[in-house]
């Protein structure tokens, strides 16, 4: 998880790439940083040549809060002339060899601050939350559209920062009340080992969009 620039962010729906260090995140806001733009629940932003993006996320209050009865939707699409996606890090230390760029659901909560497993900080881990092993696979520069849902109820669909599963007794109280405090949600780019590694368009492109479309 790199840490996030808090500059600039708002409650709109927001991309967040690595910086040239690869070691923080930073908000699209300014017009020609090429941010997201909305219509109704339908996202869309260019992925960048070389740049890594990390996070689509809102702080919208209509979509965060308690979301602990809720089932989140999307449906993922990329349109473009790239040849294929790839992860920062080969989606992270220690992942096997061609690990496939994915994207998946994401909320944080600094609320659920509870016990983890793992070494300290304790309590870091379990602000942080992946859908897994539900995501969309980015395999083309040109998908139709997937969809996919978690269910926020469901321990057992969720991992924390620290790779553990919801469903854990050591973490389901922080999950729980994860659920019911969500400070932000949306979707994070990776693989399917590290979930937070960014993923990229790989060939010569022109143009390379994101499309999601975000209920609840």
């Amino acid at each position: 998880m790199a840490a996030i620039d808090p500059s600039s962010e708002t409650t709109e729906w927001t991309v967040y790439d690595y910086n040239p260090s690869n070691q923080a995140i930073a908000p699209r806001n300014s017009p020609n940083s090429m941010p997201a733009t909305t219509t109704g629940s339908t996202t869309t932003f260019s992925f960048k040549p070389g740049i890594y993006t990390a996070l689509l996320t809102t702080k919208d209050p209509s979509l965060t809060g308690d979301l602990s009865t809720k089932t989140l939707n999307d449906t993922i699409s990329v349109s473009g002339d790239a040849g294929s996606f790839m992860t920062q890090h080969n989606g992270g230390a220690g992942c096997a060899s061609n690990v496939p760029a994915a994207v998946r659901f994401y909320f944080r909560s600094p609320s659920a601050s509870g016990p983890s497993t793992g070494t300290p900080p304790a309590g870091f881990y379990t602000q942080f939350w992946w859908s897994n092993p539900v995501n969309v696979q980015l395999l083309t520069g040109n998908q139709p559209p997937a969809t996919i849902m978690a269910s926020m109820s469901d321990p057992n669909q969720w991992s924390d920062w620290n790779g553990q599963n919801g469903s854990n007794p050591a973490v389901t109280e922080a999950f729980l009340e994860a659920t019911h405090k969500v400070l932000e949600i949306g979707l994070s780019f990776g693989g399917e080992c590290f979930f937070e590694t960014g993923v990229t368009p790989t060939g010569a492109f022109t143009s390379e969009l994101f499309s999601s479309t975000f209920t609840e």
